[in-house]
């Protein structure tokens, strides 16, 4: 009886590990060749096209100077385009997008944009570096981006860092966080407590100040960080002006708003599934016009590409020319409208967009989806789109992943799936496989040992 429970136990472990294994070995290149795709190539730059700062907002010297860092190799779009906006909007600050070269970088979900003035530029107009510099998520390798980081912060006494989502894990390795407070995205605490103990890391907050850094939670976290530090630079009195353009809710002057604590939990298996077993997402191509808000664009890319993993994106422009935003940032493009390919969806971000109707006299292709109303929050309608086109377990968890809190993605919409099915059936019949194989050889052995004691 016993060496029978044994052998039960034994076998139901086999097959735990085979199962395991096959999810893994199926899903795992599919999952590696989705996280390769948030960050493309960038396209080539026309001929007729020079350095951004051509297009990008005056510099006035009379006003604080905030530069928002880009990487080389890439960099967050929501976590870079979102503060960017507010800053904008405050009237009371320059900001501008600045990397180490003039060349166009991508921002996570491949769009494309020209940084509006380098590290060596920056320096020179405000006579020694930016009063502050934010620090995005980031990606490939950014010693040299982190090196005038740090130098501006020694150099400058009273310039301040602030980082967005993943960002404070840049600023703790560079050790810049030794002893102090900060936070980030929730699903980084577990790894930046472990590996950056002189730190104390602090979650359900948007954001943490201690003195001349700011650390900010996941991704829309930023925007909040960014309202505090315009209060900071003395323009307090344009947060409700800018909220209200926006639509952003929670902003509670000089108070480090306070947010849910949250972990992974099943609810969120729909993250792995996308990874591990959507083996051919749709291929959407985004229209970008002139006049674009830049969290308008932020919401079009991040939620169907990072961290989700639902579709590969193309950006397009009416004629295939660079286009500038409402705020100055200009937006290089891989082909113009009427030459995109074949492609599943065309997705036109902006209320102006919208509102004129613009992709309407698009050559043949699908139907344009006008992702905004100028009514929400950019990013709503398109988690709303996600639970319609995907299902409402998936856009819960990319209104997780942003930490924008949501209560029922599609509302109000027929036909909402509650599920990623397709993908759950996918992963239950790669279990079922695994299952079956164990018990082929299960009872293959026992036949065999059955002969050779018969023999």
């Amino acid at each position: 009886m016993v060496r029978h429970s044994v052998g039960v136990a034994a076998w139901t472990a086999v097959t735990i590990l085979v199962a395991t294994g096959v999810l893994v070995a199926v899903g795992l290149p599919s999952a590696k060749h989705a996280a390769s795709q948030v960050y493309p190539e960038p396209p080539g730059l026309p001929a007729t096209v020079s350095m951004a700062s051509e297009r990008a907002p005056e510099f006035r010297p009379d006003r604080p100077t905030v530069a928002i860092l880009l990487a080389a190799e890439g960099t967050n779009v929501a976590d870079s385009l979102a503060p960017y906006e507010v800053f904008a909007r405050s009237g009371a600050v320059n900001v501008f997008l600045v990397a180490d070269e003039p060349e166009p970088i991508t921002l996570g979900g491949g769009l494309t944009v020209l940084p509006q003035h380098t590290f060596a530029e920056i320096d020179t107009m405000t006579g020694g570096g930016p009063d502050v510099v934010v620090v995005p998520q980031l990606h490939g390798n950014i010693d040299d981006e982190m090196r005038w980081v740090t130098e501006i912060f020694e150099r400058k006494p009273k310039s301040l860092v602030m980082s967005v989502c993943v960002g404070a894990e840049y600023l703790a390795a560079a050790g810049m966080l030794d002893g102090r407070r900060a936070t980030t995205h929730w699903l980084k605490l577990i790894g930046v407590r472990r590996d950056h103990r002189q730190v104390d890391w602090v979650d359900g907050v948007r954001f943490v100040e201690d003195g001349r850094i700011m650390t900010t939670a996941g991704v829309l976290s930023g925007i909040d960080g960014a309202m505090r530090v315009v209060e900071r630079l003395g323009a307090g009195d344009q947060l409700r002006r800018i909220a209200d353009e926006i639509h952003w809710k929670g902003y509670g002057s000089g108070a480090p708003v306070e947010i849910d604590t949250t972990g992974l939990g099943p609810a969120d298996l729909p993250f792995a599934l996308s990874a591990a077993y959507r083996w051919d997402p749709p291929h959407n191509t985004v229209l970008v016009t002139d006049g674009v808000g830049e969290i308008e664009l932020a919401s079009t890319y991040r939620p169907y590409t990072e961290l989700s993993w639902l579709a590969t994106m193309t950006t397009s422009t009416v004629g295939g020319q660079p286009v500038v935003s409402q705020h100055g940032v200009t937006v290089v493009p891989e082909a113009a409208a009427d030459e995109a390919g074949q492609v599943d969806r065309l997705l036109v971000p902006g209320d102006e967009a919208a509102r004129t109707r613009i992709a309407e006299a698009a050559p043949s292709g699908p139907d344009p989806t006008y992702l905004h109303s100028g009514d929400r929050f950019a990013f709503e309608p398109v988690i709303d789109d996600i639970a319609v086109h995907y299902d409402r377990a998936t856009a819960t968890w990319v209104a997780k992943s942003l930490q924008y809190p949501v209560d029922d993605p599609g509302s109000g919409r027929d036909g909402v799936s509650s599920w990623p099915w397709a993908q759950t059936a996918i992963a239950a019949a790669l279990v079922a496989a695994a299952i079956g194989l164990v018990q082929l050889s299960r009872v293959t052995i026992a036949a065999v040992r059955r002969r050779g004691r018969e023999s």
